[in-house]
């Protein structure tokens, strides 16, 4: 008898197993009625827009839906229940002084979990404008592996470029990283992001202001290391013709005496080597001194660390850059550990990346690289800039210095 009942029980199990899965099914096709509502830059008026795009992005599947169809502020749409990251473009014509004022808008807002029959979001726009000065062109951070495959050290760098038509100086030229890692988000308090740069290390390109001319469509290199790495890792690459170098007299760097250093403003510069921070360029006042700077734009913050079901209250004090200052900036993360961006919106709203997961032995040798909008026939070339780090850098990339 019990071997005639063997297939009765293998039935209900299967029948149990398919009433499973379709409960599976039934959650993943639970539809939402969603309201957009986008919100207005502050402090403008007679407010209209053009050209609104956006892209919701559903975090654990990965599927993007693009959508065009405001009415106003407003637009609807049915998506399936999921966390989103969301993120829009466009067009606005606003009064200013009495003129009617044309831009570039963008909006950004991550983790936006929509669920049940009918969900609202709103989303705070930014203008977005026009620079007339350096852009990251490229970050190599992942650094290298030796023959043997062990890693090597001191062959990061960064490529920044004049995307302008004029010629610019580096002098001054500010370039930090941030405090906060896009693969850890926590509560902060005071959160400053939406006015300022939290910083890890900051360094300032040297000069009187005009010693290091630019031409338009020209670049310069800061190096971790200038050294020709190839004598010492055939896999590196020879970075004798860097402009400037990372240096901190307080360990055991290499320095070239033929490659100017970067003053350490706050702290030293060491790059992640697996894009857990963000950096950041950016031009100091005139009228602000550097002695002044470091007096009055500290930055003490705290937080709550959970580990273990236990809390544990945390503190540190940095330093900020006002996002007023900053004239480019680009995300870093990791695919599978990102989290949030650590800057506002406003300056970058997307992210990029070498390494899919963490510790990815394949991101070695890789950098992120911006994309070429167009090439003149001199030669000069206008890289992609929308503040979107996303859409605007190629990832996981051949270095541009590496033969």
């Amino acid at each position: 008898m019990k071997i005639k009942l063997l297939p009765i029980y293998l039935t209900i199990a299967v029948m149990a197993l398919l009433q499973s899965c379709s409960k599976d099914d039934d959650n993943d096709n639970r539809q939402s009625a969603v309201t957009l509502t986008v919100v207005n830059p502050d402090d403008l008026s007679s407010v209209s827009y053009s050209d609104l795009s956006v892209s919701f992005k559903e975090l654990n599947t990965g599927k993007v839906t693009e959508n065009s169809s405001f009415t106003g502020n407003n637009l609807s749409i049915t998506l399936a229940e999921g966390s989103y990251e969301i993120s829009i473009n466009g067009k606005i014509k606003y009064a200013a002084d009495g003129t009617t004022t044309e831009a570039l808008v963008s909006g950004y807002k991550e983790s936006v979990v929509i669920t049940g029959q009918a969900a609202a979001v709103s989303l705070n726009l930014f203008l977005k404008t026009t620079q007339s000065d350096f852009v990251i062109e490229e970050i190599f951070f992942t650094g290298t592996r030796t023959a043997e495959g062990k890693q090597y050290l001191g062959d990061k760098y960064f490529r920044i470029y004049n995307n302008t038509d004029k010629v610019l100086y580096a002098d001054g030229l500010m370039i930090a990283q941030s405090e906060f890692m896009t693969t850890d988000k926590q509560e902060y308090t005071p959160n400053i992001m939406a006015q300022s740069f939290a910083a890890s290390a900051i360094a300032v390109v040297p000069g009187n202001g005009t010693t290091y001319p630019i031409e338009p469509g020209e670049y310069f290199i800061i190096a971790e290391d200038a050294i020709n790495h190839k004598e010492y890792n055939p896999n590196s690459m020879d970075m004798r013709t860097a402009k400037f170098e990372f240096y901190s007299d307080d360990s055991d760097d290499v320095d070239n005496p033929s490659v100017p250093n970067m003053e350490n403003l706050f702290s030293s510069m060491v790059i992640h080597n697996r894009g857990f921070r963000s950096f950041v360029i950016a031009r100091m006042p005139s009228t602000v001194t550097k002695t002044a700077y470091l007096k009055d734009y500290t930055y003490d913050y705290e937080y709550n660390l959970v580990f273990g079901g236990e809390s544990y209250p945390m503190g540190e004090s940095v330093y900020s850059i006002p996002n007023v200052w900053i004239i480019d900036a680009v995300n870093l993360s990791v695919q599978s550990e990102f989290q949030w961006i650590v800057t506002a919106p406003s300056l970058d709203m997307g992210w990029t990346y070498c390494g899919k997961v963490d510790s990815d032995a394949t991101r070695y040798g890789k950098s992120v690289r911006r994309k070429t909008l167009s090439t003149a026939s001199n030669g000069k070339k206008i890289v992609k800039d929308t503040n979107n780090s996303t859409v605007d850098f190629n990832a996981e990339v051949k270095p541009s210095l590496m033969n």
